[in-house]
């Protein structure tokens, strides 16, 4: 699941590149798509943070009231370092498609 959510991830940053590109060369008569863009990366990186979070939840099986392993509580709390880059890259793209969502139609004022 986690690289599914990664790999959205990734065509939500190459569709908004794709959108400033056509925007910036004037194929786009505005830059209302690029501003959208933006709310759709930062939902994207933010399903990406959710399944990272609840990765170790996924993996981990036990009964109610059964005793629960040391072993299951380090694949609950522990991430890899792959997985680690992951929620990085997941916080920077809520942040940069956040600003992209929030000022993402103010960038003709500065382009020009």
């Amino acid at each position: 699941m986690i690289i599914a959510a990664s790999v959205l991830a990734v065509i939500a940053w190459g569709c908004s590149f794709i959108e400033i590109w056509t925007d910036l060369a004037g194929y786009t008569a505005h830059f209302a798509l690029f501003g959208r863009s933006g709310a759709v990366l930062t939902l994207c990186g933010v399903v990406l943070g959710y399944k990272i979070s609840t990765k170790g939840q996924e993996e981990t099986f036990y009964s109610p009231g059964a005793p629960v392993s040391l072993g299951d509580v380090g694949k609950a709390a522990l991430l890899a370092d792959g997985e680690k880059r992951l929620r990085y890259f997941a916080h920077i793209t809520v942040i940069i498609g956040t600003l992209i969502w929030g000022f993402g139609d103010l960038l003709p004022e500065f382009v020009s």
